[in-house]
């Protein structure tokens, strides 16, 4: 059994404290819809349009279950209108960004994540694997 590290929920904002605890799963592919609807159900909750960060959510959680094995860990952490989504998975190494002008079919998820996101990237977790993360701003619903 691999363990799955748990993604470090930061944002940069330094009005976010210790009370601003971060929300944590483990999903597996047959929990990712359950994962997409707590976030939307959380955003909601609070005036927040859910959509770019469910869908955000959905190809973070989608590579890495496709990528980087069975099961992978998931924090995000809403500071403001700013949102932080961290994804770890077991596998070290990072995927490429397909480009528009690619014929391929499928593999534009991190496409979609760089085009939503103020910023992302991955961080690698050592013999643990590594956390792919983005940061996005949230608008009033």
């Amino acid at each position: 059994m691999r363990l799955i590290p748990v993604p470090t929920p930061t944002v940069d904002d330094p009005s976010v404290t210790a009370a601003d605890d971060p929300l944590l799963a483990l999903v597996v592919g047959a929990t990712l819809r359950a994962a997409r609807h707590r976030l939307r159900d959380h955003l909601t909750s609070l005036g927040l349009d859910p959509d770019d960060a469910c869908l955000v959510l959905s190809e973070l959680v989608g590579n890495a279950l496709l990528h980087g094995g069975d099961t992978a860990a998931v924090a995000w952490r809403l500071a403001g209108d700013r949102l932080h989504i961290g994804v770890a998975d077991a596998a070290a190494l990072s995927l490429p960004v397909i480009q528009d002008s690619c014929t391929r079919e499928g593999g534009r998820g991190l496409l979609l994540v760089e085009q939503l996101a103020e910023s992302w990237g991955v961080r690698p977790l050592g013999a643990l694997g590594k956390e792919t993360w983005c940061n996005l701003q949230v608008a009033s619903a």
